[in-house]
């Protein structure tokens, strides 16, 4: 389902996981249908945002988000296994303090192979 309406972003918080939260206001809404279609819209989607009229179709990518498809994404996917190696390992401390230590390793191994 698309909507179309004008909004105003008026806040932005970051989240200790490293996503955002948009809070929108949105002009008065009017119809008996505008709060149902509103509850529709809570799941997940794609967000085009632009403060002009800039916009167009092409703008809003074909398939689903990860998130709509039930699929981890590659990082999601690689963290979630650096997770299983810091537990499986028996290290007591900090898994981010892990976590940056094994990307980095993985980054200078990548590195190495670069011409």
């Amino acid at each position: 389902m698309k909507v179309t309406f004008p909004a105003q972003l008026i806040k932005v918080a970051s989240r200790a996981d490293r996503t955002y939260v948009l809070s929108f206001n949105t002009r008065e809404l009017r119809g008996e249908h505008a709060a149902s279609l509103l509850d529709e819209l809570l799941n997940e989607g794609w967000l085009v945002w632009s403060s002009s009229d800039d916009i167009t179709e092409a703008d809003i990518p074909p398939e689903k988000a990860d998130s709509m498809t039930g699929q981890k994404t590659q990082a999601q996917r690689l963290r979630a296994v650096i997770y299983r190696l810091f537990e499986q390992s028996g290290k007591s401390g900090n898994f981010e303090q892990y976590y940056q230590s094994v990307t980095e390793s993985l980054i200078d191994q990548l590195k190495s192979k670069l011409e």
